[in-house]
Order: structure tokens, then sequence, then C-alpha cells
């Protein structure tokens, strides 16, 4: 698997006394993408004696409360996603080398409840340019996805004093706390940033 796609590229970015920000610069995006096919070719050409086929398959890892100022998988840093078009169109260009698992995490904005079919235009964009899975999450919604469980923030915010029977409740807190899944921020699903790009 592979964690920290976004440090990796900006670190080689800098050390080159280039501008480009993993997620938001065409030359940071394909460095990453060609940092993605080389990991796929090696692990896809590789023999595994245990492994399914003989072979290992690439996972982008989701994000562990281990995972302490490190961005999960290939994602873009939280805090710092551009608009959800830009979004898709920075990443899913990955999708296709992650055979076992990979997806995405965008916050939105809640006035997308005004508007859900932007939200189905945007599924319906991401997954026909070869992404393979995404969570949106409504800024102010109790229910948040934290990696591959959600969590209520709720139960979250009481857990401190009254504990809870629930495992995700204690995964989730412990995340919300020491990763910056809190900085995620929502952004307004809109065409008018891609108008006159296509």
């Amino acid at each position: 698997g592979i964690y920290g796609m976004a440090e990796a590229v900006n670190i080689l970015m800098d050390k080159e006394n280039l501008p480009d920000r993993y997620g938001h610069g065409e030359e940071a995006n394909q460095l990453g993408y060609r940092i993605s096919a080389q990991l796929s070719a090696y692990v896809t050409t590789t023999p595994q004696t245990h492994a399914w086929g003989g072979r290992a398959l690439l996972h982008s890892q989701g994000g562990l409360s281990i995972d302490v100022a490190v961005t999960p998988g290939v994602r873009i840093p939280y805090g710092h996603e551009p608009d959800p078009t830009s979004h898709v169109l920075a990443l899913a260009p990955h999708h296709t080398y992650y055979h076992s698992g990979i997806s995405e995490i965008l916050t939105l904005d809640p006035t997308i409840r005004q508007n859900p079919q932007a939200l189905l235009q945007l599924c319906k964009g991401a997954l026909a340019i070869g992404m393979r899975e995404f969570t949106a999450n409504v800024a102010d919604s109790d229910l948040v996805r934290v990696t591959g469980y959600m969590i209520r923030k709720s139960d979250v915010a009481r857990f401190a004093e009254e504990g809870s029977r629930l495992q995700t409740t204690c995964l989730g807190a412990e995340a919300s706390e020491v990763t910056a899944i809190r900085q995620r921020a929502p952004r307004v699903v809109a065409h008018e940033s891609t108008i006159g790009e296509y």
C-alpha cells in the first residue's frame, strides 16, 4: 500500500525548485501519476508466493490514526483541496493503478442540498474519467467518513466523557484528535470554474 503521495511529490518538487503543488499543478500531478505507474508496474510484475494469483495488488491506504502529518493514500492534503471538479480531475488518473482499493473523500458545502443534480453530475463525471470510488460528505452533517468507516461527530464529542461500545467511535475519536480530518475544506460544486476548459 501507499500513503503520503502528496508529501512525496511536494518534497520532490521542492528539491527541483519547482512551484507546483500536488493536486494544484499539472507538473506535480503528472509526477504523482508516474509514481503510481511505477509502483503498479513493480507490484504487478513481482511474484508473491502467498498472494492471490501469485501477485500482490496495489492499495491506496485510506488513513489511520497513526498517520500523523501524512496525507492518506494519494489524496490531496486536507484543508488544501481545490474545488470539487478540479479535485476529481487531479486524482482520477491514479485510480487505474490501485486494484485492491482506492477512494477519495470530498467535503461539500451544505448548499449542495439545494442542488443535488450538481452532485449527481460530479459523480457521473468522476466515474466516466476513471475514478473508482469517492465519498461526498456534507460539511454540517453529523455523519462523516473517516476512512473505511463512518462516525457521528456527536458520538465523538460525547466519547471523552461517556466512552462508547462502538469501535468506530473510539477509532474516530482518535483519528479526529491526531490527524487532519477536521480540516477538510467544504467546497461548492459549481461549473463556473471549469467553463471554457472543455
